[in-house]
């Protein structure tokens, strides 16, 4: 008997219905899964995409930048530096005529293709940019290629660091600069070519005029000589004549000498402390007779703001405005010319111890017409030819002064109108003056220093500058005793009382620096004595003599030859501040001799009229003689016998390698030299002393055989001296 069907049929269709559901359970489950996974991939998808892009965008750029090295023909290249390979594009075969295997060469194959004298550049920059001491490897340098070395511009940087910072790539490009190398050179070749011309010009008009500079002399010496001698009116006015031409062929002169040292660059600029006010002043003042003969107005207006100290050349900033004076004379008929000096008002570009002074000179002369105003500063140019004829001159004048302007640190300008007078300005830099330095003023004269009755003790081991000493010394009625070496200076002080110590710095058994050490030291432990002021008297001033002199105690400080004048103010000085510190004035440097009597402020026998090519400056000699021609005479007599002495007694001492003889010997010699005017002489022996301070005996034995001539033309000199009169 069969069951009823409806009995089973509810739990079959549950069943069912249960296995549904839960089917249905699953897939949902199955379709959110792979909903998730397909969202999944999809952004993964569009990542790829967007990598794909800015790979393409990349390969692009790369295959742009590539053509763009091909066209400008850059040789692409990537040190892997693990490898040690480098990999080069094909372009660098065509640089150096060489290929590799698979265009990748060893470094070291790369770097036996590297000049020698550029290996070191090339490891230096490598070095710098693997690590990390340059943001990259720049160098220039030659390699050999097929047809001999070309030069490379080598630019890269490292394009792959490890975890720890150490480089792993280094990428860059190589450039032919053979081409640009070869014009840089031509270039430099032809501006030293140029340069060397200008030398050589410059050197020629320098020569030249030293040469036509001694017949000259002689006509200016012969023509005053005949002024002195019964004239009749015409021959007096001929002598005239001869007279004006000849100063002004002397002046041309000048100024071509000038000018063809500034251009050879060999104008030396000093650095001395000096009272610009009044420098200012005496340029001006050598023009007010020619003014007051036209007629003019000549005023000086110098602005309180002005220090009253400064340093720089004082020589050159008087040429200047002398130059500009003298114009302002020539091409004035009438009217007034004023110059005036003050601080500029810029003055924030410079160092703390530096000033900038501005210096006007006005006219109410012809006046420049605007398109000449800048040529006139132009060597050997003038407003037009009708001013040559009218007024004389050559135009060299204001290109000299521009250009000392220039060296100063300044400007010059001008301002002009035609038939209204003219206006030149013009700045200079100088150094503010230290309080313990003194200040170069106008030599004064012996009178108006209190020196006679002094009692002096005089150190000087040299027989020359003791007899010129002796002369000058007498001469400003002083009374002294002569000591010659430093231990029997310091045994003279002992044993009597001076006024003063003239103290020579360099002098055998015991120095002018260690004496006076002594004399210091005694005088500490005898306070009731007092302080014995004690002037420096040396051929030189080198550098640390200054503070040698502060150490040993003296007071002032004046270089050899000493003229009458600097002897006075080193006097007058000392004596002043020898209750003070001590510490020394230093009143001229190592190149510069000194103004000598009758001469201008800072005017050096060179510039005096003097003729450096002879080799005895005969108007230097006879000035610090005081006019004595016996006691020239007697000088010269005095030198040419210490020359016999010392000449063989350098060469054996060279010869032998014995420093300190040869030293002491050719010093001695360099300040006799100095003494006479024998300056060509001096400077020779300065050379020869450098060289044994060098322990250059090679170069001594050359610098003295090179100074023999100029010795004997010294010594002929010397002996006409002793057998001519003063005629």
């Amino acid at each position: 008997m069969t069951e009823a069907p409806g009995d089973e049929a509810p739990q079959d269709a549950q069943s069912r219905l249960e296995a549904a559901n839960q089917r249905q359970l699953e897939l949902l489950r199955r379709v959110v899964e792979l909903t998730r996974d397909r969202d999944r991939l999809t952004v993964k998808a569009n990542r790829q995409a967007e990598e794909i892009g800015s790979l393409r965008r990349t390969l692009d750029a790369t295959r742009r930048h590539l053509l763009v090295t091909d066209v400008v023909r850059l040789a692409q290249w990537e040190w892997d530096i693990a490898s040690g390979s480098v990999f080069l594009s094909a372009r660098w075969e065509e640089m150096i005529g060489a290929a590799a295997e698979n265009n990748r060469w060893p470094l070291r194959d790369l770097l036996a293709r590297v000049h020698p004298d550029d290996v070191p550049a090339v490891r230096q920059a490598l070095d710098d940019a693997l690590g990390g001491k340059a943001d990259r490897y720049s160098v220039e340098h030659r390699v050999a290629a097929a047809d001999g070395w070309i030069w490379i511009e080598s630019i890269g940087m490292v394009t792959e660091r490890d975890a720890d910072g150490k480089a792993l790539r280094l990428t860059g490009f190589n450039s032919d600069i053979t081409a640009r190398r070869r014009m840089h050179d031509e270039i430099e070749q032809a501006r030293a070519q140029a340069e060397a011309s200008s030398r050589a010009k410059s050197e020629f008009l320098a020569n030249m005029s030293h040469e036509v500079r001694t017949p000259l002399n002689a006509v200016l010496g012969l023509t005053r000589l005949l002024h002195q001698s019964p004239l009749n009116d015409e021959q007096r006015q001929h002598l005239e004549l001869i007279d004006n031409s000849a100063a002004s062929l002397l002046a041309l002169l000048n100024d071509i000498l000038d000018l063809s040292k500034i251009e050879a660059g060999k104008l030396v600029f000093e650095l001395i402390r000096f009272d610009i006010a009044r420098w200012v002043r005496e340029a001006v003042a050598l023009h007010k007779l020619a003014a007051e003969k036209k007629g003019l107005q000549l005023e000086v207006d110098v602005s309180d703001d002005v220090p009253w100290k400064v340093a720089g050349d004082p020589g050159r900033l008087r040429q200047v405005i002398s130059n500009l004076v003298s114009n302002a004379v020539k091409f004035t008929e009438a009217g007034r010319i004023s110059v005036s000096a003050r601080l500029a008002p810029q003055q924030s570009d410079l160092r703390r111890d530096q000033l900038r002074m501005l210096f006007v000179v006005r006219d109410t002369g012809v006046g420049v017409p605007a398109d000449k105003q800048q040529q006139i500063f132009e060597a050997f140019t003038q407003e037009d030819a009708s001013t040559t004829r009218r007024f004389g001159g050559t135009g060299l004048g204001l290109a000299i002064c521009a250009r000392l302007v220039s060296m100063m640190g300044g400007e010059i300008q001008l301002t002009s109108r035609p038939r209204e007078g003219s206006t030149f300005r013009f700045t200079a830099v100088f150094e503010q003056a230290a309080d313990e330095m003194s200040v170069l003023t106008e030599p004064a004269p012996l009178e108006a220093v209190a020196t006679r009755g002094l009692n002096v003790l005089l150190a000087e081991d040299h027989a020359v500058n003791e007899l010129l000493m002796r002369k000058l010394l007498a001469e400003m009625g002083c009374t002294f005793n002569v000591a010659r070496n430093g231990e029997e200076a310091v045994r003279h002080w002992k044993t009597r009382q001076f006024d003063l110590v003239l103290m020579d710095v360099q002098m055998p058994v015991l120095s002018g620096f260690d004496a006076t050490a002594r004399i210091r030291a005694m005088e500490a432990a005898e306070p009731d004595r007092g302080r014995t002021p004690i002037v420096a008297l040396t051929a030189h001033a080198m550098a640390g003599d200054r503070e040698k002199c502060l150490a040993a105690g003296m007071d002032a400080y004046v270089s050899k030859p000493v003229s009458p004048a600097l002897l006075s103010q080193a006097i007058h000085d000392a004596m002043r501040g020898a209750t003070a510190t001590g510490a020394p004035r230093e009143f001229l440097l190592d190149t510069d001799f000194g103004p000598w009597p009758g001469s201008a402020p800072g005017a050096s026998p060179a510039a005096s009229g003097s003729d450096p090519s002879l080799p005895i400056d005969m108007q230097q000699l006879l000035q610090t003689m005081g006019g004595d021609w016996d006691a020239v005479r007697q000088l010269a007599a005095t030198m040419r016998a210490d020359m016999a002495f010392r000449r063989p007694a350098i060469q054996h001492a060279i010869a032998g390698g014995d420093s300190k003889a040869a030293q002491e010997q050719v010093h001695a010699l360099k300040g006799a030299l100095s003494t006479i005017g024998a300056l060509q002489g001096a400077k020779m022996a300065k050379d020869v002393e450098a060289s044994l301070r060098r322990d250059d005996w090679a170069g001594a034995q050359r610098s003295f055989g090179r100074m023999e001539p100029e010795l004997e033309r010294v010594d002929t000199a010397l002996t006409q001296m002793i057998e001519g009169d003063e005629a």
